[in-house]
């Protein structure tokens, strides 16, 4: 749909078109009324998809906008405020620009059970090197000690199947994972891949805890999860293994493996890749 804005109510997230004639209300649902609401404005020009059925929103019936296509202002002179088609371009264009990919992973340490005040430590990491065509360069995984023993507590272990003797009798000093890390930056300074913002808030505290510099900072970093929600519009997280059986029609068990994670992403990856060309 395209029409035209002829009235908007920022107080109760709502605008108003004349559709066939008659005044229709579409509302903004929160996630959108965050980004778009201040800048719609009457007489603007919107394109934008709705959920099928009106519902009752304010004592009236109303379409509830479902995404944004385009959003344009005439006033005093054309401006295209928003265009999902362009945006999504952009994205293919900052994609193309990184000639090698690291698809890395964490585990971590859980709370206690009951415990409010809580960062959580790097355990596990896996990770797939690749170049701009998907070539694998190197690939690892391994566990890594947090700084107290006490963090491997009962609900990190049973939620990560994790054996405690084999877990401390494999585990290497976060320094060996942090300098293994450090060279992979200086060597290729590729683009880290991580599903979602907890891998990227975990490495980042890790530096602090730590005690070392920090590598990497947020500009490192392609959320892949983030990447699909803009790209498709859509209004909810997506679990990493779901995203492989929408792209290859199968299922990959999830065994929470750092290393099984990393080559997850990169298969997401190449996928949404394909679909983005």
């Amino acid at each position: 749909m395209k029409y035209q804005i002829t009235e908007v109510d920022y107080t109760n997230k709502v605008f108003y078109c004349i559709v066939n004639g008659k005044k229709e209300m579409f509302y903004l649902p929160n996630r959108l009324s965050k980004v778009f609401m201040e800048h719609l404005e009457e007489g603007m020009f919107a394109s934008f998809t709705v959920l099928e059925k009106r519902k009752k929103h304010l004592n009236q019936y109303a379409y509830q906008i479902s995404y944004f296509t385009q959003i344009v202002s005439y006033h005093p002179r054309k401006r295209v405020l928003y265009d999902l088609e362009n945006l999504r371009s952009q994205m293919r264009q900052v994609v193309k620009q990184y000639s090698h990919f690291l698809f890395i992973d964490f585990e971590m340490t859980m709370p206690h059970y009951h415990q409010k005040e809580f960062k959580p430590e790097l355990i596990q990491t896996g990770y797939v090197l690749t170049d701009a065509a998907g070539n694998t360069i190197l690939e690892d995984g391994y566990y890594i000690l947090p700084v107290e023993k006490e963090s491997i507590n009962k609900r990190t272990k049973k939620f990560l199947q994790l054996d405690e003797d084999l877990f401390f009798e494999k585990a290497v000093p976060y320094a060996n994972f942090y300098e293994k890390l450090k060279k992979i930056i200086k060597d290729y300074r590729p683009q880290l891949v991580v599903w979602g913002k907890n891998d990227i808030t975990a490495l980042q505290e890790s530096y602090d805890l730590h005690k070392v510099k920090r590598i990497t900072n947020d500009k490192s970093f392609i959320d892949l999860l983030k990447l699909h929600k803009d790209y498709f519009n859509l209004k909810d997280d997506i679990g990493l293994f779901k995203a492989y059986k929408l792209y290859y029609d199968k299922n990959e068990f999830q065994v929470h493996d750092a290393k099984v994670d990393a080559s997850v992403t990169k298969y997401v990856f190449d996928a949404f890749l394909k679909q983005m060309k």
